[in-house]
């Protein structure tokens, strides 16, 4: 079932560095040791990024542009292997600054199920587990992205990476929560109810955290901070979303983008549609 439906009304997170989380489903299982090593197979760039807007001022304001769709190489779990792929079309309407228009693209699997917005001229891969629980991962060319970066990505302080990554963790009920309880307090009286034990993680104490919506929490991890971004903890900021409705069948969503500061504007753009298309799921 195809998700490519796209507004023009942006949702504007207000945190000074735009905002991130770590997916507990995805291809492998929650709450799972983190790596920063291994490569995987990533789509064709798409065309080069440039985003320099400043980071001061109030967040500009969105406009419907569109922007081209860019099919990540998609890997299922037998179980869940679609039949057929999405008729994905080659381009969509995007709620976006309009300086960000020739700087982004929108990219998805090949199943339609999750499409994110990131910079042009990156490659993805997307990936989704047995129990329906993944994502999209997307990086510039030549960047390495960890196989099991579903349970966790977690960086060395000063690594240069850059990323946008998406991820759901489904019906997966003990995902759902596993990723959500360190920041959703019904989440982490849910965990302990599914698995007679506290919730195993916890927020560091320098991350900033919002309030966007019901079940919508906005982050950021400073650099060199491994907190709830996937990825976080290296150079640049981890900014992200993250959502949590007790008595949706569709899990947790989690979004973050890890850019240089200079690139605010366009997470915050990535963010703000993030939680337009899935912070109600």
């Amino acid at each position: 079932m195809s998700s490519l439906r796209r507004g023009a009304g942006p949702v504007v997170l207000g945190l000074s560095v735009a905002l991130a989380l770590p997916a507990c489903g995805g291809p492998t299982s929650p709450v799972a040791s983190p790596t920063t090593t291994a490569t995987s197979t990533l789509s064709t760039p798409a065309g080069p990024a440039t985003a320099t807007t400043s980071t001061s001022g109030p967040p500009p304001v969105s406009s419907p542009v569109t922007l081209a769709v860019v099919r990540c190489p998609t890997q299922f779990a037998l179980a869940t292997a679609p039949t057929t792929s999405a008729p994905l079309p080659a381009r969509v309407t995007v709620g976006v600054p309009i300086a960000l228009a020739g700087t982004v693209a929108v990219y998805g699997d090949s199943a339609g199920l999750m499409e994110l917005v990131a910079p042009t001229g990156w490659t993805c891969r997307a990936d989704y587990g047995a129990d329906g629980s993944g994502g999209i991962v997307v990086v510039p060319a030549g960047e390495s992205v960890p196989d099991d970066w579903g349970a966790g990505w977690r960086l060395a302080a000063g690594s240069p990476v850059e990323a946008v990554v998406g991820s759901e963790s489904a019906a997966c009920a003990g995902c759902t929560v596993g990723q959500a309880c360190p920041l959703f307090s019904a989440a982490a009286e849910a965990f302990v109810t599914e698995f007679g034990r506290a919730c195993p993680a916890s927020s560091p104490s320098d991350e900033q955290t919002e309030q966007i919506g019901s079940g919508i929490v906005g982050f950021e991890d400073p650099p060199g901070t491994n907190g709830d971004g996937m990825p976080s903890g290296g150079e640049y900021p981890a900014n992200g979303v993250m959502t949590y409705h007790p008595s949706s069948p569709d899990g947790s969503w989690l979004d973050t983008c890890t850019l240089p500061p200079a690139q605010h504007p366009l997470c915050t753009a990535a963010l703000d549609d993030f939680v337009e298309a899935y912070g109600t799921r």
